[in-house]
């Protein structure tokens, strides 16, 4: 496979497939990268190498296999071997005897773009990964950012440890939000910044638009959009909530209330995997399957990150527990409502003061987000106004990890 040529910036942390939350940030950088690599290219560390490279040809991303068995297997114990080597006055260039580490080693900059990270309750498997797609670069010597991300809270133990050991050696930590912000200062980090969510970069244009209309064009009452969250129905089945019923429940009301058609879009998706933090698609069908209503439609397909964005703006409102769902919703100015389960969605949120429409998962209740939908909906005008008025300031903020990357990169 084809390497891009120097200058490039390395990313680890993100995937063109699956997840398109994390996809919307990789095609953010890829827009954007003159501003941090003049002339420069992306190289992305992939998790999912195969389904990435089939995805990666438009993008002009090139992919490397970063999958976490190579990882704990292969590429840490050469990069500890490379570390032990640093600290003796050596290289290490002699133990980097694999692509990805050679592709990390040759960087201008790594860019860490996982959405979240350092978070108390996301298990064990979770927390080692984090540390090891951060810390392995770091063991080699390369300059790593970790791009705006939720971080926090970091009260258990083993969540601290982990934190100690990478966050300090970071050339940056760009907190997206004061949640974030505040869990890091708390933590005694000196290499802390706030910045916006990089998603809120990426483009999108005519042929976007014109790709979503073939799955709407035919709704002519107009519709809102339903991202509903394999991650909120699993923490929802350990609280005892059905989560499918109760979004079914809730789409039927607001498809009475409000006249509109309802589309359930998967915003994570892996087409023929089974149910994963990573696939929406079957829990989509779960709440298709409940809804009778002809006005309700079920997009079950992986659809690019940037169709996703236009098929939002498309919408009257958005109906999110998807978190980059909801930058989109925010970053066309589409009126957004959250079903959510962490600081992550409410700090965001904030940005645009509109913290009244997140409703954590554990207090999910039909009747007040039918409300809260509906009043997003009645005065639309008046949030999308209140949306895009918060925009420019918001953007500007997102180019804060691009700015920390090029310092980064200059250092």
């Amino acid at each position: 496979m084809r390497i891009a040529p120097t200058p490039y910036v390395a990313v680890v942390g993100a995937a063109l497939s699956a997840n398109k939350g994390a996809a919307s940030m990789l095609l953010a950088l890829a827009d954007n990268i003159d501003e941090v690599v003049p002339g420069g290219r992306l190289v992305s560390l992939s998790t999912y190498p195969q389904a990435d490279g089939r995805e990666a040809g438009a993008s002009k991303i090139d992919i490397v296999d970063y999958r976490p068995r190579t990882m704990v297997l292969l590429h840490l114990p050469l990069a500890i071997l490379a570390g032990i080597a640093r600290l003796l006055g050596g290289s290490g260039r002699t133990f980097m005897r694999t692509r990805a580490l050679r592709i990390l080693r040759d960087a201008e900059v790594v860019a860490d773009l996982a959405g979240i990270s350092f978070s108390d309750g996301r298990g064990l498997p979770t927390l080692v990964y984090n540390s090891l797609m951060t810390g392995i670069p770091l063991m080699i010597g390369a300059p790593v950012v970790k791009c705006s991300q939720a971080i926090g809270p970091l009260q258990r133990f083993d969540t601290r440890l982990a934190a100690r050991l990478v966050l300090p050696r970071l050339n940056r930590v760009v907190a997206r939000g004061r949640g974030t912000f505040d869990h890091l200062e708390s933590f005694g980090l000196s290499n802390v910044v706030e910045g916006s969510d990089l998603a809120f970069l990426m483009d999108t244009d005519e042929n976007d638009d014109q790709t979503a209309g073939t799955f709407v064009d035919d709704l002519s009452s107009g519709f809102f959009l339903v991202s509903a969250s394999s991650v909120v129905e699993e923490l929802c089945d350990r609280e005892g909530i059905d989560y499918p019923r109760l979004m079914a429940d809730l789409v039927m009301r607001l498809v009475a209330e409000t006249g509109l058609s309802a589309v359930l879009v998967a915003h994570s998706a892996r087409p023929g995997h089974p149910k994963s933090r990573m696939n929406d698609l079957p829990v989509i069908s779960e709440i298709g399957e409940l809804l009778s209503d002809a006005k309700v439609k079920a997009v079950e397909e992986s659809l690019d990150p940037r169709v996703l964005r236009a098929l939002i703006a498309r919408s009257e409102f958005l109906l999110a527990s998807r978190f980059h769902a909801m930058i989109s919703g925010l970053a066309t100015g589409t009126p957004t409502v959250v079903v959510g389960w962490s600081h992550k969605y409410r700090e965001v949120m904030q940005e645009f003061g509109l913290e009244d429409f997140v409703v954590a998962f554990s207090e999910f209740n039909v009747e007040t987000l039918v409300e809260i939908s509906t009043t997003a909906w009645q005065r639309r005008g008046d949030v999308s106004n209140q949306i895009q008025a918060a925009l420019p300031t918001v953007r500007d903020s997102a180019k804060t990890s691009l700015r920390s990357l090029m310092a980064a990169a200059n250092a």
